[in-house]
């Protein structure tokens, strides 16, 4: 019998022992249910089958008894990797993967282990777990376009393009293997294909309607990406003349997913392009969805002119060094942290040796990158403040050597004391 003060096992709901067999727990599953009045004791009948479906699941009933067994200690590794995930990724890997050690068929350690591995681009790694998964549940839409970025991450298109057409079969509006296909066809170079197959799409019942806004969408993308402009501002009035004006706030929501799926591949000028087509459907200007549009096309200005401002060699150098960490480097924060430390150290170098060519960086800095200039002017304000001071040492020191300058050099005030990001640098004597 089962004490009262907790829930009876699965096991004591069959009157069976831990360690039974199938058969055993299939004739104890018959012989209860034949004794069981259906509609006196619904309750008791639906945990019978509960029971009995979990139990003769060799993964379920493993799974269930490893939950029984370890879920509290299971749960702490869970949530101490959560906590460690970006500050320490190699850490919450550990803590994950001994979750994954102590209950092999349990789904959440796996689900979160394969996203850090992503993470931290382990993509073979992360495939394993995905086709585990999988083998789980075949027909988890979600699951599959997963693995489907895994594996054109791996370079390995037709095997990708194969797994979306196995989520497009399970549900054929489904609106994230639909974009991440449209990468697949550019990527492969396909886009006549993917032309022609959205645009029979569109037209299978003869009618445009809101129901081909998300074709449409497909094909507005391609035609961003091919920079024709004829063909975008036709397709943009064919998505204006299907999207009812209740569905606009949807819609931009919509037109935001997807320019983040241009920016996760750094396509950040793509991306603008496309919510700049979003303005122009019907949108109150103080509505959410409008500020989050304008709110949008600023950032991916600033990541398009922090991308282009990574590879200007013209700019190499520690100024360079710190903005890469701030805006490009994904790796977690400790490591960031000491990549700053490193760039701020070669910036107090630069300082003393090269106060002219850091001035020059500067100016060269505010007139090609206005968007960073203006986003870090603090930052960048006290950097030319410094740069001048020092010239001006340089300069009365230079006057001091000369035989016939007995006068001593000016003081010069001392610079506040700084805090934030770079106050490491700028406080420093």
């Amino acid at each position: 019998m089962s004490s009262p003060s907790r829930e009876p096992t699965l096991y004591e709901i069959l009157e069976v022992s831990e360690d039974a067999t199938l058969a055993q727990i299939q004739s104890a599953y018959f012989r209860l249910v034949r004794a069981c009045r259906i509609n006196e004791e619904p309750e008791h009948y639906q945990q019978l089958n509960h029971a009995r479906e979990v139990l003769i699941d060799p993964r379920r009933r493993g799974e269930y008894d490893q939950n029984r067994k370890n879920g509290s200690r299971i749960r702490v590794l869970l949530d101490q990797a959560a906590l460690t995930i970006d500050r320490d990724p190699q850490k919450a890997r550990a803590l994950l993967k001994s979750a994954v050690t102590l209950a092999p068929d349990m789904i959440r350690p796996r689900l979160l282990l394969s996203q850090l591995l992503m993470r931290t681009k382990d993509y073979p790694l992360a495939e394993r777990q995905y086709l585990w998964l999988l083998e789980r549940n075949p027909n988890d839409e979600p699951l599959r376009c997963k693995l489907a970025r895994c594996l054109m991450l791996q370079g390995r298109h037709q095997e990708c393009e194969a797994e979306l057409q196995k989520v497009l079969t399970l549900n054929p509006v489904y609106y994230d293997a639909q974009v991440m296909l449209a990468r697949l066809y550019r990527t492969m170079g396909r886009t006549t294909e993917l032309i022609s197959t959205l645009e029979a799409t569109i037209l299978n019942d003869d009618v445009e309607n809101f129901g081909d806004f998300n074709s449409l969408l497909q094909l507005l993308l391609v035609y961003i990406q091919q920079e024709n402009h004829e063909l975008v501002e036709q397709t943009m009035l064919r998505i204006e003349a299907v999207v009812p004006l209740k569905q606009v706030p949807t819609v931009i929501e919509t037109f935001l997913r997807t320019a983040d799926y241009f920016a996760q591949e750094e396509y950040y000028r793509w991306a603008v392009a496309l919510l700049q087509q979003a303005g122009f459907l019907p949108l109150d200007e103080d509505t959410p969805q409008k500020q989050a549009l304008d709110d949008k096309i600023s950032q991916l200005n600033l990541a398009q002119e922090a991308l282009q401002m990574d590879g200007d060699s013209l700019l190499a150098g520690p100024i360079q060094d710190c903005f890469r960490v701030l805006y490009r480097d994904k790796s977690s924060a400790s490591i960031r942290e000491s990549r700053m430390d490193k760039a701020f150290a070669q910036l107090q170098h630069e300082f003393e040796a090269q106060p002219r060519e850091l001035l020059r960086q500067l100016d060269y800095l505010h007139r090609e990158y206005p968007l960073l200039s203006k986003d870090q002017a603090a930052f960048l304000g006290l950097l030319r403040q410094r740069s001048l001071r020092r010239i001006e040492q340089l300069q009365q020191i230079a006057s001091a050597a000369k035989p016939r300058a007995m006068a001593p050099a000016p003081s010069v005030a001392e610079e506040p004391r700084r805090t934030g990001i770079f106050g490491r640098l700028l406080g420093a004597r």
